[in-house]
């Protein structure tokens, strides 16, 4: 298919479509990296409550530059992927530092911020300051490799020079912003995973995969490796009104968050020894530990989390919590902290369990 049938195709289909969202036709770069960063990993109806929250504490590159890790761990609550927190706090101490707070404007300046890659150092490029390049997410790859039936595995190297490289001949380069923005759309409202609206699509008469009815066998990837499971058993020590938490700090899931204590085994058996466990430097017995009748689950890319908890009470007059990792703190001050999404489901579940009256 020529590019310009392919531009005009998609330019008449896109002026059809009503799809408001605030980063939509947004020329600040600062917001547009934002947006961009929250919708990696994270689907538009669950990134779009963070995006907003996320903007009124921190509404521009020095604001963020100033916060402390703690606080844009803690706005990111519950998005999940907290290396992206980490990566955007990091870029905005860097942009303040080598551009005097100025958002970068040239692509090869763009791609050097951490966790913004070619797909999202295009999208900034294209949308803040017009320039000529194509942006390649879910959506797009999906597109395009339907309608050109591209049978390379579109998570090998060469399977995405393929599809980058149709995608910069299809680019419109007078208006690389529209372009990007309405094929971005196309694939997430007609060209959808798993039931494509075929019936609705305005390059039917020239999708390869359509015509064959193979649009379902598109994009081809070659089968996942297995997840691998792990098994966390965490304790909710109780010490009066204050309960214990420990701060991930190593290089793992949940860096720079705070959890429960918790041990991981191999397999779903927790098998305590004789002379009972250690956390944060006080002794628990085996007849301390009560088995709480919940357990969840926890799906990340590579890994599935397995999870278990007990409670523990146990008597404290205050004394100094061995470890760096292991803090005592007031239920009432629970709030303060930042949980991956499961701790929190487990609070919710459990509200009788943080009572400080």
């Amino acid at each position: 298919m020529l590019p310009k049938l392919f531009q005009d195709l998609l330019k008449e289909w896109h002026l059809q479509l009503e799809r408001p969202l605030p980063w939509v036709n947004e020329k600040d770069p600062y917001k547009i990296w934002i947006s961009e960063i929250i919708l990696q990993q994270t689907r538009v109806v669950q990134g779009l409550p963070y995006y907003k929250r996320f903007l009124d504490n921190f509404p521009n590159v020095i604001a963020l530059a100033n916060a402390t890790e703690a606080e844009v761990i803690k706005c990111w609550e519950g998005l999940g992927y907290y290396s992206r927190a980490r990566n955007i706090h990091w870029s905005a101490k860097y942009i303040v530092k080598e551009y005097d707070g100025v958002f970068p404007s040239q692509y090869d300046e763009i791609i050097k911020l951490k966790g913004v890659g070619p797909y999202a150092a295009a999208a900034i490029a294209s949308f803040a300051f017009s320039l000529p390049y194509a942006v390649l997410d879910g959506n797009v790859h999906r597109v395009i490799s339907r309608i050109f039936s591209i049978t390379t595995d579109i998570t090998t190297s060469k399977g995405r020079k393929i599809i980058q490289d149709i995608a910069d001949k299809l680019l419109d380069k007078e208006n690389p912003a529209g372009f990007n923005q309405a094929i971005m759309d196309f694939g997430a409202t007609v060209c959808l995973p798993a039931s494509p609206l075929c019936d609705q699509c305005v390059f039917a008469d020239h999708c390869t995969s359509y015509l064959t009815d193979t649009q379902r066998d598109f994009p081809f990837k070659k089968i996942k490796k297995p997840l691998r499971n792990r098994y966390f058993h965490l304790f909710l020590v109780k010490a009066g009104k204050h309960i214990f938490l420990s701060h991930r700090k190593e290089k793992d899931i949940w860096r720079g968050l705070y959890t429960l204590p918790f041990i991981e085994t191999r397999d779903e058996r927790c098998e305590f020894p004789l002379e009972g466990i250690q956390i944060g430097g006080i002794s628990i017995d085996e007849n301390q530990i009560q088995i709480l009748n919940y357990t969840d689950q926890q799906l990340l890319t590579h890994q599935r989390i397995h999870l278990y908890y007990y409670q523990v009470t146990i008597e404290t007059g205050g004394e100094k919590i061995a470890g760096d990792s292991i803090e005592m703190i007031p239920l009432t001050n629970i709030k303060e902290f930042a949980f991956p999404k499961f701790l929190l489901r487990f609070i919710a579940d459990n509200k009788s369990l943080f009572e400080y009256n």
